[in-house]
C-alpha cells in the first residue's frame, strides 16, 4: 500500500520520487502529493542541516513559479528564526536567478507559499538557492507535474508588532518599517547578504526605495507564543512538550511518568490534560516505555519535526490532536489580507 504521508527517511531522497510514491499521486491527485511534499520540508527547517525541497513550473500564463516549504504563516508573521530564515533565503534566490524584484508575488496555495517569479531562468534555481543557504543544507529542486499551477490569492505581508526584535532583517525591517521579506528582497537585488545583515545597512536601504511608515501602529499579526494561544488544551499540549524538550526526555532512554503530563494544569483540568496526553502519544509525538509497573512516555526522536510545528506555531496535522482542540490555531480561519 502506497504511504500517505512523508517520512523523515524520505527527505534523503528525490522529492518527485518521494511524491510519486504517495497515495495521493497514485490516486490522480498529484498537487497534493507535491503539497506533501513540500509540508515535509518545512517541518524540518528547524535543524541546522535541513533539507530543502523546492519545485519550479509555470503558471497558465507561462509566469515562472516556485512552490517552496514555507506557510504562509511564516511569511506573515516572519517566525519562527529557521523557517523564516530559510524563506528570506529563497525569495533571494528568486532574484539572484533573474527574477524581477517589482513583479515577485507571494500567493497563498493552500496554505504553503508559492512564488511567482517572472524572469527567472530555471538553470539558474538550484545554483541560487545553493548559494543563498547554509552549506550544510541540503537542497533539491524538481520540475513540477504536468497540469499543476500552484496559483491563489496574493498576499499582502503586513510590517512588524513594535515588540519584534531588533537584530538582522528584523531589525532592518523595523529600522526601514517594511516586511523584512521585502527588506530580503532589496539586499538580494543590490547583492548584498540576507542571513545577518549589519545595522549599518538600514541608511543605504531607504536610498534603495526601502523606506515604509512607521511600524508602532501596524496591525499586528496573531502571536504565537503559547501563552497567547486560545485554546487551553492545546496550550498544555505545547507546554508538555516544550516542558520535556527542555529536559532532555527525547527517546526511549530518557523518560518520565505519565501522570507528570498534568502538571501546570489546574486540579479541576487535570483529566482534560491526561486526555491531552494520551492524544499526544496517539498522534505519535510521544513514545511509551513501561517502567517497573509504571507508564512512562518520551518523545520520539522521529517526531522532532512535528513536535517542533506544535510548540513554535500551533501546527498539527494530527486528527488525534485536532479533535482536542476548542479554537483555531492563531491565524487559521482568518485569511489573508491581498
Amino acid at each position: 500500500m502506497a504511504p500517505s504521508t512523508v517520512t523523515i527517511s524520505d527527505l534523503a531522497r528525490d522529492p518527485l520520487e518521494v511524491a510519486r510514491g504517495l497515495a495521493a499521486w497514485r490516486r490522480g491527485e498529484p498537487g497534493e502529493a507535491v503539497r506533501a511534499t513540500l509540508s515535509a520540508s518545512a517541518r524540518d527547517l528547524y535543524r541546522r542541516a535541513y533539507t530543502l525541497w523546492v519545485w519550479t513550473g509555470w503558471l497558465d500564463d507561462g509566469t515562472p513559479v516556485w512552490a517552496l516549504p514555507a506557510r504562509i504563516q511564516t511569511a506573515v508573521a516572519f517566525q519562527p528564526p529557521g523557517p523564516a530564515a530559510a524563506l528570506a533565503a529563497c525569495v533571494a534566490a528568486a532574484v539572484d536567478a533573474g527574477a524581477a524584484r517589482s513583479e515577485l508575488v507571494i500567493r497563498d496555495w493552500e496554505g504553503l507559499l508559492a512564488l511567482d517569479a517572472p524572469g527567472v531562468d530555471p538553470e539558474l534555481a538550484p545554483i541560487a538557492l545553493a548559494e543563498r543557504h547554509p552549506q550544510q543544507a541540503r537542497i533539491r529542486v524538481a520540475p513540477l507535474p504536468d497540469g499543476i499551477a500552484p496559483g491563489g490569492p496574493p498576499v499582502a505581508l503586513p510590517r512588524l508588532r513594535p515588540d519584534v526584535g531588533a537584530t538582522g532583517l528584523l531589525g532592518l525591517a523595523r529600522a526601514t518599517g517594511v516586511p523584512p521579506l521585502q527588506v530580503a528582497l532589496v539586499l538580494a537585488e543590490r547583492r548584498q547578504a540576507v542571513d545577518d545583515p549589519p545595522a549599518e545597512l538600514a541608511p543605504l536601504l531607504r536610498e534603495w526605495g526601502c523606506d515604509g511608515p512607521e511600524p508602532d501602529d501596524a496591525e499586528p499579526p496573531p502571536s504565537l507564543e503559547i501563552t497567547d494561544d486560545p485554546c487551553p488544551r492545546r496550550r498544555h499540549a505545547r507546554k508538555v512538550l516544550q516542558r520535556l524538550l527542555r529536559m532532555g526526555k527525547v527517546g526511549a532512554g530518557y523518560h518520565t511518568e505519565f501522570d507528570h503530563l498534568y502538571r501546570g494544569a489546574a486540579p479541576d483540568e487535570r483529566a482534560e490534560a491526561l486526555a491531552v496526553g494520551e492524544a499526544l502519544v496517539r498522534a505519535g509525538l510521544l513514545g511509551e516505555k513501561p517502567s517497573v509497573g509504571q507508564r512512562h512516555v518520551y518523545l520520539r526522536r522521529e517526531a522532532l519535526p512535528e513536535i517542533h510545528a506544535l510548540i513554535e506555531r500551533a501546527e498539527t496535522h494530527s486528527e488525534a490532536l485536532r479533535e482536542q482542540w476548542t479554537a483555531p490555531a492563531p491565524g487559521e480561519g482568518a485569511g489573508v489580507a491581498g
